[in-house]
């Protein structure tokens, strides 16, 4: 693997452990009785959160033979999704239960 193939498997992984992270640091700001309003709103970044594992395991199945580097541009992708969705949430919790 070449070094952009490192850059982009640290930015997944750097991704990928910010997104959860942000999103729980944002539903212990809101009153208790709202987190579970939160929780189930913010449903399908979740949904993205789980392509986004599946992507990665995709990426470790084939990481042995090394041949399917070009993996690593969705994985690269979906997390970056992710983390701009799980900030974007984090700047207002409360946006998401308002809507319920």
């Amino acid at each position: 693997m070449s070094d952009l193939h490192y850059l982009l498997a640290l930015l997944t992984v750097g991704a990928a452990l910010y997104a959860p992270l942000a999103m729980r640091g944002a539903s212990q700001r809101l009153h208790y009785r709202d987190r579970p309003l939160f929780w189930r709103a913010s449903l399908p970044l979740g949904t993205l959160a789980l392509c986004l594992v599946a992507v990665l395991l995709l990426i470790w199945a084939f990481a042995a033979t090394e041949q399917q580097p070009h993996l690593l541009w969705p994985s690269a992708t979906l997390a970056l999704l992710a983390a701009v969705a799980a900030w974007r949430t984090g700047l207002s919790p409360q946006r998401l239960v308002r809507r319920r």
